[in-house]
């Protein structure tokens, strides 16, 4: 029987570090402030992190390690919940457009210094995020870097605006990211100094930073008075610790030693070590981390050129045995996504078949080059795929490859590939997208040189409208588009387990463990 296999390499690096955290609750918690219609705040959850934090600065995180401090110390206008949908975290409502949105502050926010956050701050923060971050274009809109975004503060009011030349209907999900946290004026004027440290002032969020030792512990403090929690649908109950003290800790199975033993009180499991949790009282949850597809470099001269190729790969592969690889403790997917993502299609008659017998007609012979990163599972999912396709007649060579020489060689086009696992982290229709559409690298991000303009036309219908009906009826067009011509081939979800003590619990909204509503039963 196989066996869920751990993550490695840099994936998991950017995973597990978010996902692997542990806490615990202080032996004699003590009342400290909480904002007025917040959690009143107590004890100490102590985090454990699988990596160390790479940098302070909202806008260049990279590692998930980097995402769970910048979730604690800069909150963001918005939050996404379950199905999409987009809830209040500094911002009490909004107004949006296809062009734009208005964003009305929530009243008494403040920096951590407690001075008033203005909605001028806000939009130079956003600003900012605007210039110098690498997801600008995912959160404004291709169509709207540089000039093409307007964004502006109005104190009085305390209104935040943002107009867009062109269409797009992404921008609350992607200002729901952590990497648009808003950084007060302080924060902006120390420059690369607030990458490397926390700044006096800065934060928005939650927590304050008290103590910081690189590469070993930092220690965060609840903010007297802070009520700009998120308002997710199913928000725990208890009090946020008063203090928060997180460590690094490099290893599931130490982790779940200490889980078992009553040490820490929460971890997140990428690896086997989840199934010792089965029994003994603990809660449980699984969300998909990673999301597994085939993909094909469709450039003359290669295989995948050909659709009765790439339908060929699809009528070779199952996809529950790819699963069963990492123990079928993921779920068989039927996009690019998972079943949970907004939208999302479920029609398993728009995908092809398994029949080895007819794949074996088309692939007989044919020379394919592929090249997987082995961050998943030690390239456990890669393996299957050349098993199978060497099953039906075709001769596959194999690369696994590091995460950074994979994103070289197949997203970077650098190498000589012909097929692909794709490693899908983000949950989101139009994040993965854009793999399939426009310029190729480096200009773009259409790696295989996919031309498919139904999805094209849809991709661009679909995010062009914030209409809910409107805009998944296009997303269902793009997506019958994509998966009838075999440009994808849906394959399984590598899942996250989260494990919760008895009177430790979170939010998981949307399958992301948000760490600042990590509460203590009362």
């Amino acid at each position: 029987m196989h066996r869920p296999r751990f993550l490695s390499g840099a994936t998991a690096v950017v995973a597990a570090s978010l996902l692997t955290t542990s806490c615990t609750t202080g032996s004699s918690p003590s009342a400290e402030g909480g904002g007025a219609g917040g959690p009143s705040g107590g004890g100490t959850v102590r985090l454990a992190l699988t990596s160390d934090v790479t940098t302070f600065d909202p806008i260049k995180q990279q590692a998930a390690s980097d995402y769970v401090v910048g979730r604690l110390m800069y909150e963001t206008l918005v939050g996404q919940d379950d199905g999409g949908r987009i809830v209040p975290r500094l911002a009490e409502k909004w107004e949006e457009s296809p062009t734009g949105a208005t964003f009305t502050l929530k009243k008494g926010v403040t920096c951590s210094d407690g001075t008033p956050l203005t909605a001028s701050q806000v939009a130079a923060s956003l600003k900012r995020y605007q210039t110098d971050s690498a997801g600008t274009a995912m959160t404004f809109g291709p169509g709207n870097t540089g000039k093409g975004t307007r964004i502006t503060g109005d104190d009085g009011a305390g209104t935040v605006g943002i107009e867009l030349a062109s269409p797009w209907g992404e921008l609350l999900p992607g200002l729901a990211n952590t990497t648009t946290g808003i950084v007060c004026s302080s924060g902006l004027r120390a420059g690369d100094g607030l990458g490397t440290g926390p700044v006096a002032g800065a934060g928005t969020g939650a927590y304050e930073m008290v103590r910081t030792e690189r590469g070993s512990a930092y220690e965060l403090k609840l903010r007297e008075g802070f009520d700009a929690w998120p308002e997710y649908a199913a928000m725990p109950a208890g009090k946020a610790a008063g203090t928060l003290k997180v460590s690094v800790v490099k290893n599931e199975s130490t982790l779940a030693n200490q889980l078992r033993t009553g040490a820490v009180d929460y971890g997140g499991f990428t690896g086997p070590d989840a199934a010792r949790f089965t029994k003994g009282g603990f809660t449980v949850e699984a969300a998909p981390l990673i999301r597994n597809f085939v993909a094909f470099n469709q450039r003359e001269g290669h295989p995948g050129a050909d659709p009765r190729v790439r339908r060929a790969v699809a009528q070779a592969l199952d996809a529950e045995a790819f699963n069963k690889v990492f123990g079928g403790a993921g779920d068989v997917m039927t996009s690019y996504v998972d079943d949970e993502a907004p939208c999302v299609s479920t029609d398993a008659s728009l995908l092809t078949k398994a029949d080895p017998t007819a794949a074996r007609k088309i692939l007989k012979g044919v020379k394919i080059k592929l090249v997987g990163s082995n961050a998943v599972g030690q390239g456990a999912g890669n393996t299957y795929v050349q098993e199978a396709l060497r099953a039906a007649g075709a001769d596959v060579k194999l690369t696994n490859a590091d995460n950074g020489t994979w994103a070289t060689q197949v997203t970077g086009n650098q190498g000589d590939w012909d097929l692909t696992v794709f490693p899908f982290i983000s949950g989101q229709l139009a994040r993965g997208g854009v793999y399939f559409i426009g310029d190729e690298p480096a200009a773009g991000r259409n790696f295989g040189a996919v031309d498919n303009k139904a999805f094209l036309a849809g991709y661009g219908a679909a995010t062009a409208t914030v209409d809910r009906n409107a805009k998944c009826a296009a997303w269902q067009q793009a997506q019958d588009a994509l998966l009838r011509a075999n440009d994808v081939v849906p394959l399984a979800t590598v899942n996250v387990h989260y494990v919760f003590r008895e009177g430790i619990s979170a939010a998981v909204p949307a399958g992301s463990f948000d760490p600042a509503t990590l509460r203590i039963a009362d």
